[in-house]
């Protein structure tokens, strides 16, 4: 290699570390990708483009209406109280269960919700569980690593009904800026095992680690929107509104899902839980939860990133 391209290279993995240090993942991944002398990326750079290209394809599937024909999503149901979202809900083959929730908000919900996300150890302060018909809920969480802006991973223990043993997940979340290429900001959420990173322990023997993977996309809400067709909502009029998308694919390691699991989590888990995170975030923009609105407080290199925005 000629010492011009050498030193070409060496510059566009510059650009990229700082594009990443900034959360522009989608372009650090474009920037590596033109590096000639694959010898000068480390695994840092690879990790960089495997998760450049995961979550631009997870922003572009969810950009995809599930109403689409053709589209294997289902609707669930949808509200039109003082909220308004659409649920929609996949099985396939391997019994994985897909869950997709669309919501619009007010801007001035934005960084409360998100902080609901989050706070990780405050996860039990406000999570419900539930005994019948299907014993499920979350025992405990713990942060593992954190770093940057809103990229950590979290240890997440949940109980569930007999004959099925304690499930856990261990998730690492990004947060990435996508304003000039999909005018969004998403956040990318995949389960990892000790192999990715070694601070992340071995499973106990009584439990069984699960996959799961999470998108959320935040972005102006189409005025066209489906989830506003039936709104009967009085949106504060200084106020941008904004549209959250929800994917998550949850592979629990079950060789068959029964029936009466599928129908409780879609028709009662998924929408509790969204409105019950609603109400949470809505608390915390009232005054109502102390320990998320200090959380808030401390991390405005995060928060303020977002409100920025």
């Amino acid at each position: 290699m000629s010492h011009s391209n050498y030193e070409d290279d060496k510059l566009l993995i510059e650009k990229a570390e700082e594009e990443a240090s900034n959360e522009r993942l989608i372009e650090a991944g474009r920037l590596l990708k033109e590096v000639k002398d694959d010898s000068l990326l480390e695994k840092k750079h690879l990790t960089m483009i495997r998760w450049a290209d995961e979550i631009e394809k997870s922003i572009n599937n969810i950009l995809v209406s599930p109403d689409e024909d053709g589209n294997e999503w289902k609707k669930q149901g949808e509200t039109h109280g003082d909220r308004d979202f659409l649920v929609y809900y996949k099985v396939n083959e391997h019994n994985q269960l897909s869950c997709r929730i669309d919501c619009a908000i007010e801007s001035s919900l934005l960084v409360p919700l998100l902080s609901v996300f989050n706070e990780s150890d405050l996860f039990k302060t406000w999570m419900p569980s539930y005994k019948r018909p299907v014993k499920l809920g979350i025992r405990g969480s713990k942060m593992l690593k954190e770093s940057g802006r809103g990229n950590q991973t979290i240890l997440v223990t949940v109980d569930m009904a007999w004959p099925m043993c304690t499930r856990e997940v261990v998730l690492h979340a990004v947060s990435v800026d996508v304003i000039e290429e999909k005018a969004s900001i998403a956040i990318l959420a995949k389960s990892e095992t000790s192999e990715d990173d070694p601070i992340i322990p071995e499973p106990l023997p009584s439990h069984v680690r699960i996959d799961f993977e999470q998108t959320i996309l935040i972005r102006g809400c189409p005025e066209d929107h489906p989830c506003l067709v039936k709104s009967r909502n009085k949106y504060p009029e200084n106020e941008e509104l904004i549209m959250i998308s929800i994917a998550m694919t949850v592979d629990a390691h079950v060789k068959f899902v029964p029936l009466t699991l599928i129908n409780f989590v879609t028709r009662t888990v998924i929408g509790r839980m969204w409105s019950s995170t609603l109400k949470v975030a809505e608390d915390i923009r009232d005054g109502k939860r102390v320990m998320h609105q200090e959380a808030i407080s401390k991390k405005k290199h995060l928060y303020g990133w977002i409100e920025e925005r």
